[in-house]
């Protein structure tokens, strides 16, 4: 996360409080973690062979962020199912 959720002012790197508005970015900070995890899990899993679970995660990740990495692997396995 570049920018705090509430005034947008830039984040430090490892802050989880915003140094201009004193908010808690903590959830918000862990729901981009989750969603880059997922997304990571969403390739392991393409390169397994396990495409419904790639799925599962990708579509998961890109609920809680909407990613260009997630919607990049995304579109890649909708490419793949069409051919």
């Amino acid at each position: 996360m570049e920018r705090c959720t509430i005034c947008k002012a830039r984040l430090k790197d490892s802050s989880t409080i915003c140094p201009r508005c004193g908010a808690d970015l903590s959830i918000p900070l862990n729901i981009e973690d989750q969603a880059q995890a997922l997304c990571h899990e969403a390739i392991m899993q393409l390169g397994s062979g396990h495409l419904g679970d790639a799925v599962e995660s990708v579509e998961y990740a890109l609920h809680l962020k909407r990613d260009p990495l997630a919607q990049a692997v995304w579109g890649f396995i909708r490419h793949q199912s069409l051919h």
